[in-house]
């Protein structure tokens, strides 16, 4: 009497590949969403890097941040004044926004990042620069601006030193779509989500990115490091003289209703 042949019928086969399926079905999600999270905790260490970064700044200079935004010049002033106290140029990324994009546009977006910047681009003064965070252009000192006589907006609306009231509620650096910007209270958001219009509604929108589960990253004028929830940019102090209640009877897009915060 032969001996009955060891194996897999068919059906066993397909039994098998079901649950495997199924299985991967259920792990996928749960893998995303571990590696959106690590990417969120690595995108707070590389702000936390950057608060180490301009408090240095401050203490060897006074207290005192680098010049506020003036008319004439070409390129931030944040990029030169910090450059000699580092030089890793992979904390300029977001992990979640690496890659500048695709359109060849030097702005970036919510997985985007801005640049790559051209030998004959002004707006930047540093060419082959890129990155996906962003300046409070209201951070700066109007005493050393580079043109005092054209100071941007009001010289009483900036932030020259760290060492102020609220400075837990002042955003320095951000997850961000551009360089920097001038948010003011009577901004309104986008009204969809894919970030179509660079100019759109106003500066918060160059920070208001739904990069990390409906929130970004912060660092503080304090040089504290924290997730902010989109529609709390509107509550941040930007520049002294931002009403910080005015979101209060603002109409929020669907797109950013819905999110918690």
């Amino acid at each position: 009497m032969s001996a009955r042949k060891s194996g897999f019928t068919l059906i066993e086969l397909l039994v098998v590949i079901a649950i495997i399926a199924l299985l991967m079905g259920i792990l996928m999600p749960a893998l995303s969403r571990v590696r959106k999270q690590a990417r969120a905790v690595a995108c707070q260490a590389n702000l936390k890097h950057w608060g180490l970064i301009f408090k240095m700044y401050t203490d060897d200079n006074d207290g005192k941040f680098y010049g506020a935004w003036s008319t004439g010049q070409q390129g931030h002033v944040w990029i030169g004044a910090l450059r000699y106290l580092y030089q890793d140029k992979e904390i300029n990324f977001c992990p979640s926004a690496r890659k500048t994009g695709a359109d060849n546009a030097v702005q970036g977006g919510v997985f985007e990042a801005y640049g790559v910047f051209s030998e004959g681009d002004t707006r930047v003064g540093y060419p082959g620069l890129a990155g996906s965070y962003g300046i409070n252009d209201w951070v700066g000192n109007p005493a050393e601006a580079r043109n005092p006589s054209g100071i941007i907006g009001n010289a009483s609306m900036y932030w020259a030193r760290p060492d102020v009231k609220q400075a837990h509620n002042i955003p320095l650096f951000l997850d961000a779509m551009w360089l920097g910007g001038m948010p003011q209270h009577t901004n309104t958001p986008t009204p969809t989500e894919d970030r179509t219009g660079f100019g759109q509604g106003g500066h918060v929108n160059r920070y208001c990115l739904n990069r990390h589960e409906g929130y970004i990253n912060a660092v503080f004028v304090d040089f504290t490091v924290r997730k902010v929830g989109l529609k709390e940019l509107w509550t941040l102090k930007w520049n002294r003289q931002f009403d910080t209640h005015y979101a209060e009877t603002m109409t929020w897009p669907d797109w950013l209703a819905r999110l918690p915060h």
